[in-house]
């Protein structure tokens, strides 16, 4: 297996230019950047989570999390519930609870899909787009094995939502999750490794909070939108029940297996086992007090495991299977000791790195997901036909968990994915099915409604036959019906009927037909085994017919030299069988219909072409929209052949987090007003970054006069005041910030003052245009050259080494480009101690640092329902005895003054508004970087 090729900056690929052999200068259209995730009360992503108020309101999201006091009347976890049974059949209501309106999954989703879809409207509607008439929802691949409830989970997943959605669409259409991923890193991410022009085995995996979902994707050449067809197939796909929630239930039995004395493990495990179970307010009203005493315990349990999981994710810098983790943070955790008794005392016990590891390999990859793996890639190899997979695509929010890609290349690198190259996204993994969707949706545009993944299968459909409890017979199959003949003429393997990719375009509803030649006619019965992939009947993961195998032989059936086998297959990938004995020319025959079962296949409705669609990725744990109109599309198609737009786009993961943000929110922005002050706001971000950098660094070796003093708000005037001051006669005392020099030289600075002219004249409406993408391109230029060799962040972790007196270690995070999702850390080791609010430049090769604050800060304000959604403040303005601080997302800002929190914040600016203060590099530092 190569070694990870990881679209960021790390430190090595700043310095070496290329990880893995592949140059990291990736060249990334102006795709993604350009759609816009919608925004769900200010947020791009929120938690699937419903929660209803005493006055039986709907809440989702975080304001669900904000306002239930009580975490088990928190309703999670219910999107695989909804596959488990038939939406069609009546559903009784067993309980009545007081806040609770909804007692069936059904009914909790529709109420959560009402509340989600109306802030989607809101937002859109705010923002003058169009509602919109598509919708295309992502979905897990067909689950499957002994764990599930009902063979056709799938077909019950989906004429659930389809029920739920009822009259708000003109169409409703399905992606699979790993499907829309590719998707996004082909044709919206661009990489350049699966985007080249050549071809790919591309292995998906996608582990999110429910699921993991395994593909196996071949490319042609072709990687543009084009309506010249389709240009990927998948030739296996798998989904197992596995991913964030599963692991949080084995760390919490763990520690509960801890906590609790020996004569009542074994309750407990039956407990944890019917507590997993609970779904609805009903299933809880049917425990006993005893166990609904347990659930609530086990509940918070869960929640506070939750956060701890990433609590010590976020700080662990070496991710090495063989790394000494004992220096990682630990999280305290209270379990209760008898949790039976709603007064317990607890246990004060923790959950440190080395438990998650050993957690993770034993219990997820070596228990659940590598036989998983190896098990598709298996079942791809008749369609392979000896080419290698060549290329492994990571997605979703547990693959934040970066023990999986090392497992990845210990267990299958010199084997089945010898040949591979691992690449991963040092951003939001949360978003990619979102922005997959958006992908998918755009081409749908361009293609009318046909998009690659539609209508195709993605495991093989085979076929074993026993007549008569015989012998098992794996017979040849002539398709007798005129397409499936024409893409059989080269024959197929002895037992399948359809192999991976087969397109049922226009073969929906129609009886499929093969002709079979068995040894022995079934006189008495006929046993019949649909598999995936597969010709093992007892392999029951890989059978499609779970319930009904057994078609009885009518007592008049007569039989020639073949049996008719015929399939119908519905939309929802549903498919009825039947046998068709004696049929010629003189007599239609006797005819045997089996129960109804799902393939392996994606959605197949109408092919209709749209001009607005909503992408909507209903995940167990979090949820997203994208929305594309034709506008949108015009805007990426224009956008995609300008160097201006390519060349900030590209800019994007250089630069620092508050300059990358606002600079992307001008990308994204379609309305021309609201673009004019997006780019004033990216313009601001991206001065205010080298404005106060270079007074920093200035003030390190030139300090005393009164630079701060003069600087009256955060404005572009007065900020290019302030970089001129700072740089032009001082390039030999900067070290940070020498890169800015060439800003100040008079053609430049000449143009500058031209534009901020321009930009004044607008804000008085003076109307004087602005060539934003040249003032933008060359700050962001500037500003990217500042950082290159040197990061922006925060430090995290930073504690004493034991035995070693003044001698401090922790890690440093990189707050690097437009996503909040920051997974990029160096190792620190060193004499200084740090806190986790404070803001630095660093240069990792020399091991120096800049403090950036109080003019920045990390995490002033904090979500109590979102305690990892921190943000950056930054210097705004002196507000006679208060200074403002301005948040890099939109938000109201804050004030520190003398009184309240952050009262030595306001003495540290008072006293650099009176004069600038000395301002010490910090040296002596030692960072490392185990990227690979």
């Amino acid at each position: 297996m190569k070694a990870n090729a990881v679209i960021d900056r790390s430190i090595g690929a700043v310095l070496n230019g290329a990880v893995g052999g592949i140059a990291l200068s990736t060249k990334k259209l102006p795709f993604i950047s350009s759609v816009n995730l919608v925004q769900i009360d200010g947020r791009s992503v929120v938690p699937t989570a419903i929660y209803y108020g005493k006055d039986r309101r709907t809440h989702i999201g975080y304001e669900a999390r904000e306002r239930c006091e009580s975490p088990e009347r928190l309703l999670e976890d219910f999107k695989i519930e909804l596959g488990q049974h038939d939406p069609d059949a009546v559903t009784k209501k067993t309980a009545g609870t007081p806040h609770t309106p909804r007692t069936t999954v059904v009914g909790i989703t529709q109420d959560f899909f009402r509340e989600l879809l109306g802030k989607v409207n809101d937002w859109l509607e705010l923002h003058g787009r169009p509602l919109p008439k598509n919708l295309l929802i992502a979905e897990p691949l067909a689950l499957a094995g002994t764990d599930m409830a009902d063979e056709n989970w799938l077909s019950n997943y989906r004429r659930a939502i389809r029920r739920i959605l009822h009259g708000r669409f003109e169409q409703v259409d399905f992606l699979p999750e790993p499907f829309a991923v590719f998707q996004y890193y082909r044709y919206g991410l661009r990489h350049p490794v699966i985007a080249a022009n050549r071809k790919h085995i591309a292995l998906v995996l996608d582990f999110g909070g429910g699921t993991f979902d395994i593909s196996v994707i071949e490319t042609t050449k072709s990687g543009d939108v084009s309506g010249s067809g389709v240009n990927s197939r998948p030739l296996g796909a798998k989904s197992v029940q596995v991913g964030g929630f599963y692991i949080n239930r084995l760390l919490a039995s763990d520690l509960l297996m801890k906590a609790v004395a020996k004569d009542i493990r074994a309750d407990v495990r039956k407990s944890i086992e019917r507590a997993n179970g609970i779904k609805t307010p009903d299933d809880l009203a049917e425990l006993s007090e005893k166990q609904q005493t347990f659930y609530r315990h086990y509940r918070r349990l869960l929640q506070v495991v939750e956060n701890a999981k990433i609590s010590v994710c976020n700080s662990i810098a070496n991710w090495s299977l063989a790394a000494d983790l004992s220096r990682s943070t630990s999280y305290p955790i209270s379990v209760p000791v008898n949790p039976y008794d709603s007064g317990s005392r607890t246990a004060n016990l923790k959950l440190d790195a080395g438990l998650l590891r050993q957690t993770f390999e034993e219990g997820i990859w070596n228990g659940k997901l590598r036989d998983a793996v190896k098990k598709t890639i298996e079942r791809a190899s008749k369609e392979l036909r000896g080419q290698d997979i060549s290329v492994v695509l990571l997605s979703g929010g547990s693959s934040n968990i970066q023990w999986l890609a090392r497992l990845i290349e210990r267990d299958l690198g010199s084997s089945e994915l010898a040949h591979a190259e691992v690449v991963k996204l040092s951003e939001n993994f949360q978003e990619i099915v979102a922005k997959g969707l958006a992908t998918e949706c755009a081409r749908r545009f361009y293609t009318e409604g046909q998009g690659d993944f539609r209508a195709v299968t993605y495991n093989r459909l085979c076929l074993a036959l026993r007549p008569d409890d015989g012998h098992l017979e794996i017979r040849r199959a002539k398709p007798t019906t005129p397409k499936l003949a024409v893409g059989a003429a080269d024959g197929l393997d002895a037992g399948v009927l359809l192999p991976s990719a087969s397109s049922l375009r226009g073969l929906v509803g129609t009886p499929l037909l093969w002709k079979v030649r068995l040894n022995s006619p079934p006189r008495r019965l006929l046993e019949y085994y649909f598999m995936r992939s597969s010709f093992d009947p007892d392999d029951l993961e890989a059978r499609h017919n779970i319930v009904e195998t057994r078609a009885v032989t009518p007592k008049d059936a007569r039989f020639g030299g073949n049996i008719e086998v015929e399939l119908t297959v519905r939309e929802d990938g549903t498919a009825i069988p039947r046998f068709i004995y004696g049929r010629n020319d003189m007599s239609d025959g006797v005819i045997v219909e089996g129960k109804a079962f799902h393939i392996d296949m994606t959605f197949a409705s109408d092919e209709v072409g749209g001009s607005t669609y909503l992408g909507l990725d209903f995940g167990t744990s979090a949820s997203a929209c994208s929305f594309v109109d034709s506008s949108d599309v015009h805007m990426i198609q224009e956008r995609s052949s300008s160097p201006g737009w390519r060349e900030l786009t590209e800019l994007l993961s250089d630069l620092p987090y508050p300059a990358a943000a606002p600079l992307a929110r001008f990308i994204s922005e379609r309305d021309a007003e609201r673009r004019n002050q997006r780019a004033r706001g990216a313009v601001e971000a991206l001065m205010t970054l080298a404005a106060y950098g270079a007074y920093l660094d200035l003030c390190a070796r030139k300090p005393g006069g009164g630079l701060f003093k003069g600087f009256s708000q955060r404005s572009a005037g007065p900020l290019w005041g302030l970089i001129r001051n700072c740089v032009a006669g001082n390039e030999t005392k900067l070290e940070f910030a020498a890169p800015l020099s060439p800003l100040v030289r008079p053609d430049n600075a000449a143009q500058i003052d031209l534009w901020i002219e321009g930009l004044n004249s607008d804000k008085h409406d003076r109307r004087q245009a602005v060539d934003w993408m040249g003032f933008l391109g060359m700050l962001a230029n500037h500003v990217a050259r500042m950082f290159e060799g040197k990061r922006l962040g925060v430090f995290e972790g930073v504690v004493a080494k034991r035995f070693h007196a003044g001698s401090y270690s922790g890690i440093f995070r990189v707050l690097h480009g437009s996503s909040q999702t920051f997974v990029d850390v160096l190792e620190y080791s060193g004499p200084h101690p740090f806190s986790d609010e404070l803001v630095y430049i660093v240069d990792p090769m020399i091991g120096r640092a800049l403090p950036l604050s109080p003019l920045y800060f990390w995490g002033l304000e904090r979500d109590p329902t979102d305690p990892f959604a921190i943000d950056m403040h930054e210097f705004d303005s002196d507000r006679r005895g208060r200074f403002g601080f301005k948040a890099t997302q939109p938000s109201e800002g804050l004030d520190v003054s003398t009184e309240g929190d952050f009262v030595s914040i306001y003495y540290q600016l008072a006293a650099m508004r009176g004069s600038d203060q000395i301002w010490p590099k910090i040296e002596g530092l030692t960072f490392k970087s185990y990227d690979e």
